[in-house]
């Protein structure tokens, strides 16, 4: 008798392709077939139909489905007629778990499967509490979180707040993000030159990088002011900005008001981060606020050493002096320093290189992280 596969509707909030999205995408890719078949239902904007997030789904051959969450002009209508077409597909293809990714995916995959009685789990990445109206949806989704089955959270970091707001621990694995290497270093050597001459950045100028979303809580402005100091001490030190977000323009000027344009290149939004990576010496992470960060990761399976900030899941990851170094939230003089020190000691470079590589093979291979994660579907399954 053939093992029965079990069909499993990936509910997912998509806004850009950050993280969030990676993780999901590896996810489908890499799941054990024989045991799972899982759908992807997307939510996104109608503008965005044939985002980046979804032209990838599209070349791993997979069927899934899109909603869209701004059809109508009533805004409030629009999470009803949502629920009316996740309801129709999730009938219709008979779907025996639900898994969801992000603020609608949760709150409208908790109602389902209570009126359907379908398991449900959900992947907490993070929370960005910058505005109104984000706190009111981080709120809502603590509360319809606490009916989950399982919540998958990719940090300490992000379990801790989740039983702050009152979700019971047990309910609560940390399973954080993995990702796997190319590892092809006539490949990685032609991109970093490729890439380095885009900017006319020369072979002996020393780069930072950053790659992520352009908004407060990842606290790039930190990262210019620090390149700013270094300029003073008139050192080849250059920064690629890589990402895109609401707060490029105020970013942008901040350069200009610090007369670094020839020091400091935006990129904007780039969706092959892998051909980007070569390009730069360090990478630093400035945020304010953060989960498991998949930037982090993909830096550190390259062996390029890392500046990031002490935040959420990041000292879980980087060991401050050993594979990484860690500084302080906000403080731009910290990074500054630690730029510094790096940019002067070659040794520690290979070192930090050399950790971080072996590091992220032992403990974040994908894997091992798709075991996790199959390992919880099964028990809430034969729950």
């Amino acid at each position: 008798m053939a093992r029965k596969v079990f069909k499993i509707a990936v509910l997912a909030t998509v806004t850009d392709f950050g993280g969030a999205e990676r993780v999901v995408l590896s996810l489908i890719n890499n799941v054990n077939s024989d045991s799972f078949e899982l759908v992807p239902i997307i939510f996104t904007i109608s503008s965005m139909h044939d985002g980046v997030f979804i032209k990838h789904l599209d070349t791993t051959g997979k069927k899934y489905y899109k909603i869209f969450v701004n059809d109508y002009k009533l805004k409030y209508l629009n999470p009803l007629v949502n629920i009316v077409e996740t309801y129709k597909l999730l009938k219709k293809h008979k779907f025996d778990l639900i898994h969801t990714h992000g603020y609608r995916a949760d709150v409208l995959g908790i109602f389902l499967s209570k009126l359907m009685g379908l398991p449900f789990i959900s992947t907490c990445h993070g929370f960005i509490l910058n505005d109104l109206n984000l706190k009111m949806y981080s709120r809502l989704d603590h509360f319809v979180l606490r009916f989950a089955h399982k919540i998958m959270a990719v940090s300490e970091g992000i379990k801790n707040d989740l039983v702050k707001s009152g979700i019971k621990e047990s309910l609560i694995t940390v399973i954080q993000n993995a990702v796997d290497r190319n590892g092809n270093e006539e490949l990685f050597t032609q991109n970093r030159r490729i890439k380095r001459a885009l900017f006319n950045i020369k072979e002996k100028e020393f780069v930072v990088g950053y790659i992520g979303r352009l908004s407060e809580e990842k606290g790039v402005k930190y990262l210019i002011e620090a390149i700013s100091m270094l300029d003073d001490l008139n050192l080849p030190v250059k920064a690629i900005i890589i990402g895109e977000g609401p707060q490029r323009n105020e970013l942008e000027d901040l350069v200009r008001k610090a007369n670094i344009e020839d020091r400091v290149h935006f990129t904007g939004f780039q969706d092959n981060i892998e051909y980007w990576l070569p390009a730069i010496d360090i990478f630093a992470l400035p945020s304010l606020t953060e989960g498991t960060p998949m930037s982090l990761l993909e830096a550190m399976a390259e062996g390029i050493p890392v500046v990031a900030s002490a935040v959420g899941g990041v000292p879980q990851v980087v060991d401050s002096g050993k594979n990484g170094i860690l500084v302080s939230a906000g403080k731009a003089k910290e990074i500054k320093d630690a730029i510094y020190l790096l940019y002067e000691n070659e040794a520690l470079r290979n070192s930090l290189s050399r950790e971080a590589k072996k590091m992220m093979q032992m403990k974040y291979s994908v894997k091992e992280w798709i075991n996790k994660i199959e390992t919880e579907y099964s028990k809430v399954l034969n729950k």
